[in-house]
């Protein structure tokens, strides 16, 4: 996105997050499960649902 005053690129904040999702089929009936890290030196999460992990993702958005 050019900035029409200088030319330059406008950067929009954002951040960066690394999701590993896997089914893990040894607890009947499987479920899906989910880690999330911000970033490469951030805190890994770990979620026994895909939908906690969204959950946890969108609180972390709605907050910033």
């Amino acid at each position: 996105m050019a900035d029409p005053q200088d030319g330059h690129l406008a950067r929009p904040e954002g951040r960066v997050y690394v999701l590993r999702v896997w089914h893990d089929g040894e607890v009947p009936p499987g479920h899906w499960r989910a880690t999330l890290r911000e970033g490469t030196d951030g805190e890994k999460r770990h979620f026994a649902s895909v939908d906690d992990c969204i959950e946890h993702l969108y609180g972390e958005l709605v907050r910033r």
